[in-house]
């Protein structure tokens, strides 16, 4: 099934929940201003149904344009939305009956030169795992993509001296902060007076504290939507980082983030029989 199939299903979704009047305003895409861009397009009117976009350039992460919202609201949601969705509710900062859901399966976004968008090659969650109306597409499974090209090495010297490489482009503009769906504290921890994490000339260890610190606020939060490295615009790929804290989170607590309203926040609940190798470094089962 084409993207224009799925496009024209979600405009007669859309325009039928502003009729019906059971949305006040639908999120969805549209076109930008650049051509081929798809960005993020809020509106109340059935009419209004007809500039929405649906390809493989939607990679804006939706769900953000939630987050403290009032009125009942209508979204185009890809599977990783969807899974940010997800977890607001599991973290209470959304009510269900206040946001309607319409989960697109996702044959997986593309850059402007026609490469997987970040995230996108080693997707495995492309059908919405919660939805109010499904948009479906007969061709896509919830397969794993392929690996990254770039696999993290073995030996621990060579991870420091990759992580290393990549602050050294960074210039914490926090521009990967403002895109995740999940950094939605008031506040940031950077941004505090006391301490002082901030220096005036952004050093090494300055971006350590804030890039590792951000992975931490993110583990079994990340919703591996790619935004984070899809918005850097010094091409730091930090996103690895933070995957690999999911994926031994899955493999060591059965977790994967944003597949269940009905879980609780996996670092906010303990078990008996919770492994514990994350703090004692083996491979103890307690």
């Amino acid at each position: 099934m084409s993207f224009e199939i799925q496009k024209e299903k979600i405009k007669q979704i859309c325009r039928e929940l502003l009729e019906k009047g059971e949305v006040d305003v639908i999120i969805g895409y549209t076109a930008g201003e650049i051509e081929g861009t798809r960005i993020p397009y809020i509106f109340s009117k059935p009419e209004e149904a007809d500039k929405l976009e649906w390809d493989e350039r939607c990679t804006p992460n939706l769900c953000t344009y939630l987050h403290g919202r009032k009125d009942k609201v209508g979204i185009v949601a890809k599977p990783c939305d969807v899974r940010g969705i997800v977890n607001y509710l599991v973290e209470s900062q959304l009510k269900k009956d206040k946001v309607y859901i319409i989960g697109v399966d996702c044959a997986g976004m593309k850059d402007d030169q026609g490469n997987p968008s970040p995230g996108c090659g080693e997707c495995s969650v492309k059908q919405p795992p919660l939805y109010d109306m499904r948009v479906e597409n007969p061709d896509v499974t919830n397969e794993k993509g392929a690996p990254p090209e770039a696999a993290d090495p073995a030996d621990l010297m060579e991870k420091l001296e990759r992580f290393q490489n990549e602050l050294q482009k960074c210039i914490l503009c926090y521009s990967c902060r403002q895109a995740c769906y999940g950094c939605y504290c008031q506040v940031c921890f950077m941004d505090r007076g006391v301490p002082n994490w901030q220096p005036a000339t952004p050093d090494l260890g300055a971006k350590m504290v804030y890039h590792l610190g951000r992975a931490m606020h993110l583990s079994g939060r990340c919703v591996e939507c790619g935004a984070c490295e899809r918005t850097c615009a010094s091409g730091v790929n930090i996103r690895y980082l933070i995957k690999e804290i999911s994926d031994f989170i899955e493999k060591t607590y059965g977790y994967k983030t944003g597949l269940d309203a009905e879980d609780q926040p996996v670092m906010t609940t303990y078990a008996f029989d919770d492994k514990e190798i994350g703090f004692l470094g083996g491979d103890a089962d307690a």
